[in-house]
């Protein structure tokens, strides 16, 4: 093998190890803005756009077209009993958890070394955090999904089979089996 063709590996090994370490600090940032949301002060959880403007931590006023905005928002998700502020914050959850569960698939081929392993560990137990604290079981069971599909990816099938027996919604449930079945076929 020439040098040429090493030193191309190593600047392409170099920029996956940039991108990745990119991805990561976008991941925290993201969980960080998610943690911040959870905080906001009960006098803006009442309004969409006082809630927003405190997630931001800006210190003007309300607009009155985005607040009017933020209204006709909270007719359209006006269900009867349903809060729209919580469906929103525990949908946002969800998304957060399948964002770390498709980051964490670049882990899959490296377990064998310690650091990768400790890595996909530690998201595997984030994404379990987050999951922890969502108390509808529609938005928890999509949010296990993702986190047990990796899991038998992985070939971790204890925390697999724990999870996916945490699953309460029925259909969700044998999406996942199907999924995971498929997987296994293949």
């Amino acid at each position: 093998m020439g040098n040429g063709l090493l030193i191309f590996i190593v600047v392409v090994e170099a920029f996956a190890i940039i991108w990745l370490a990119s991805k990561l600090k976008q991941y925290q940032k993201f969980e960080h803005v998610l943690q911040a949301q959870s905080e906001v002060p009960p006098a803006a959880a009442s309004n969409p756009a006082l809630k927003a403007q405190a997630a931001v931590g800006s210190r003007t006023a309300v607009n009155p077209v985005a607040s009017d905005a933020a209204d006709l928002d909270g007719e359209l998700l006006d269900m009867p009993g349903v809060e729209p502020e919580t469906n929103i914050e525990e949908a946002k959850r969800v998304q957060l958890v399948m964002a770390r569960c498709h980051y964490a698939e670049f882990y899959l081929e490296q377990l064998d070394d310690d650091y990768e392993r400790g890595q996909f560990k530690h998201i595997v137990n984030s994404c379990m955090k987050t999951a922890s604290g969502i108390t509808d079981p529609f938005f928890k069971a999509s949010a296990l999904q993702p986190l047990i599909l990796l899991l038998d990816r992985a070939g971790w099938e204890d925390k697999r089979d724990r999870l996916l027996s945490s699953v309460e919604d029925d259909i969700i449930r044998q999406r996942i089996e199907r999924q995971m079945a498929a997987n296994a076929e293949s």
